[in-house]
């Protein structure tokens, strides 16, 4: 396969597909972005305007040309690859469970998130069957086809936020009241969750389907950008940060499992240090491949957590690490390069982008694997 933006393509998919091995081809894994020309920002004028928030998530031609703008406009540099990311919303395949009717009363559209109203009442009373005639997912199915139809070696295509079944049930029950049924109702929250699983599993099926002959016959993630000759995606449960490690075990841990098993490679995104206290039975699940360290503004950033990053790679895990240029030194002298893919923000322009990848190779090997 041969990309418009990205000519060494070849050589970066096979870093990508060693890097689920923890091998390296020939220097560890990094992207790094940054504007062409500073003289031709992102940005405009010209394009389609969307009249409302919830055209602008909605609309494919008008993603199709916002993002080609600053495709067109980017330096991709390493193993930096055009993407792009259809973000109709976190747990999104829980909207595959709603009529029409009920998904346009209450998903709203804001210029920076989707958010969902709860509709469950009772457990009881809401049907958790997934039915791929369902209108909701034809619509997104129908534009994952268009988006790859459309694509002609200019981008990937990527999977929607169709991670994190717990996720998509909060969408569904509302958080706090979920919260509070862990305690009260196991057992439906548990039925509910996996009727979840079920949807995502179905629904993703699919949409790896629809997007893999734009993804050179794998698939793509849209904001970290890696790759897999299979199926993969990001699994999450941003609600576990109000759970216990007794509750992540008894509710969660299923989850992962179930879909670490359906896919052929997987990362976790851990959200912040609150989630670090779950990393034990991460660690347990045999099919998870990869944990994505995010660091979250106004927590201890990735340089005062090596701790855990160690914990991971010597645990036979791959690690994501998105971090700023200013802290790549003490990233290469404290982790390890096999299985290790950075993101490096900061770049100024594609001379210095290419430095930080000629870096990264020169000072990753001084430290072997764990």
């Amino acid at each position: 396969m041969k990309l418009v933006y990205q000519e060494n393509w070849d050589k970066i998919k096979e870093r990508l597909t060693l890097l689920w091995d923890n091998e390296i081809l020939d220097r560890p894994v990094v992207s790094v972005r940054c504007l062409r020309d500073k003289n031709n920002p992102y940005g405009n004028p010209n394009l389609k305007v969307p009249k409302t928030s919830k055209e602008y998530y909605l609309d494919v031609a008008c993603m199709i040309e916002r993002n080609l703008d600053v495709i067109e406009k980017t330096y991709f540099g390493g193993d930096a690859y055009p993407v792009i990311f259809p973000g109709w919303g976190c747990g999104g395949h829980s909207k595959y469970l709603q009529s029409w009717e009920m998904y346009e009363k209450h998903t709203h559209y804001t210029p920076h998130t989707i958010w969902m109203d709860p509709v469950i009442d009772e457990y009881s009373d809401f049907d958790f069957h997934f039915d791929r005639n369902n209108p909701v997912f034809q619509a997104e199915l129908q534009s994952m086809q268009y988006l790859a139809e459309e694509s002609k070696g200019r981008y990937m295509v990527a999977m929607p936020d169709n991670c994190g079944s717990f996720d998509g049930l909060g969408n569904l029950r509302n958080n706090e009241d979920l919260i509070v049924d862990l305690m009260d109702q196991p057992e439906e929250v548990k039925m509910a969750s996996g009727k979840l699983v079920d949807a995502l599993i179905r629904s993703g099926d699919e949409l790896f389907e629809a997007v893999r002959r734009a993804c050179d016959g794998g698939s793509a993630h849209g904001w970290m950008g890696t790759w897999s000759p299979g199926k993969h995606m990001q699994l999450q449960c941003d609600l576990s940060v109000m759970i216990s490690p007794a509750m992540y075990q008894e509710f969660i841990l299923e989850e992962i499992e179930r879909t670490t098993a359906w896919l052929d490679h997987s990362i976790y995104h851990l959200d912040g240090i609150e989630q670090a206290r779950f990393l034990d039975f991460l660690l347990s699940v045999k099919k998870l491949n990869m944990i994505q360290w995010t660091q979250v503004e106004g927590q201890p950033d990735v340089t005062q957590n090596f701790h855990h990053i160690r914990r991971i790679q010597k645990a036979g895990k791959g690690v994501v690490l998105i971090i700023d240029k200013c802290q790549l030194e003490a990233v290469l002298d404290n982790t390890s390069p096999n299985g290790r893919m950075l993101i490096v923000n900061g770049a100024d322009d594609p001379q210095e982008a290419d430095a930080i990848v000629d870096y990264v190779a020169k000072h990753s090997f001084q430290r072997k694997l764990y």
